[in-house]
Formats: C-alpha cells, structure tokens, sequence
C-alpha cells in the first residue's frame, strides 16, 4: 500500500469539508497516521489499514449500545474500502437503526449463521425520522447445515426490531414471526430453533 497516497488522501479529505471535516484531527509519525471521528479510529501504516470503534473514549454525547471495537474491528488494504468503512460506522453511530442493523449481523456471523444473498431498502419513508429498515435474508446456513427458510428484519428508530420468517417458495409471511422485539433476545430466539424448514416454525398468534 503507498504511505504517501494515503496521507495525501486523508488531508485533502479533511480539508475539503471545511468547517466540519470528516475527521477531527490527523496525526502523522514513525510511518503510521492516524485519524479519528469521535470514537471511530482510522490507523494506518505501509502493510494495512485498521477502521473500528472504541468504545473507552466515551466522546459520543448519547449512548451507544451495541458498538465495539470487538464488533467493528476490520483491517484493509485498500484506502477505499477503508473510508468506506469508516462512513459506514459514521453512520451507525448517528442512527439507532443502522447500529441496530450491524449488531444484527455481526451476531448472526458470529454465531455461525451464514447467508449467500440478501436484499436492504427503506420503507416508511416520508421522511427520516419515520423510516424503518428493512433487510431480507436468503439461504441461510447454521454451521454446516443448511436452513428451509428465510428471515426479513425491520429496524426501528425505537431501538426495537421485529423479524419474520419466510418460506424459500412461494416467498411471502404466513404469520410466522419472532415474538421478541430486543435484538439480542430476536438473535437468541433464533439460535434456539431446532427447526431447519419453515413449516416447522410455530405460528405465534397476535
């Protein structure tokens, strides 16, 4: 990776949003610069670059409640992808949903459940205060084990979410839903199935 693109980079970046710039402040010595924005930290050096959140600087003026440096801890090396990243968590730190969003996934991963394809809009999307995210998820594996069923998930501004199951064919909800709104008692819930198909599934009642 060039050194010197990176730090030409990330100045002209800085500069370039004038009064409010992308990062907070840029520090370069012994061959690593480092930048920061609030508490997501951008390191880099001539092998790599390392994007994560750290959560013992406590600079955010609201709580966040699902981002880590264990959770958001990723090397690069591409200067791209890097600032996308940090964009990325940027985001995730000013939105409930979008930190809601990445904490779902995370666990799913990290929890051995894997997916090939996947679908994301909006939807109640007059304006930003009432959009809900919506994220569809399509052939599931738990291990080694493949899953007859798909899962679509809403994010809330509430920092609630409400998740449905749905079956490979014909793709629509039945009703079959998760009775659980926290994200970590929905991710629980789903790791505790001892199904693999989707007619299976119980249909909780409203």
């Amino acid at each position: 990776m060039d050194f010197e693109n990176l730090k030409i980079t990330l100045f002209n970046l800085y500069c370039s949003t004038g009064v409010n710039p992308f990062f907070e402040f840029l520090y370069v010595q012994n061959g690593k610069i480092k930048a920061k924005n609030r508490n997501i930290c951008f390191e880099g050096n001539e092998k790599e670059i390392i994007v994560f959140f750290d959560e013992s600087l406590y600079l955010y003026p609201k709580e966040i409640q699902y981002l880590k440096k264990e959770n958001t801890y990723k090397t690069f090396q591409s200067i791209n992808f890097a600032l996308e990243y940090f964009q990325y968590l940027v985001r995730a730190t000013n939105d409930i949903r979008f930190e809601l969003y990445h904490y779902f996934l995370y666990k799913l991963q990290k929890n051995g459940i894997t997916n090939d394809s996947w679908n994301f809009h909006y939807t109640n999307n007059e304006n930003m205060e009432s959009i809900i995210l919506n994220l569809g998820i399509f052939d599931l594996t738990k291990g080694d084990k493949k899953l007859f069923f798909n899962i679509e998930v809403l994010f809330f501004k509430e920092n609630m979410c409400k998740l449905r199951f749905i079956p490979e064919e014909p793709l629509w909800n039945e009703g079959k839903t998760c009775p659980e709104t926290d994200v970590d008692k929905i991710i629980t819930y789903v790791l505790n199935l001892k199904v693999d198909n989707y007619k299976d599934i119980p249909l909780i009642e409203s």
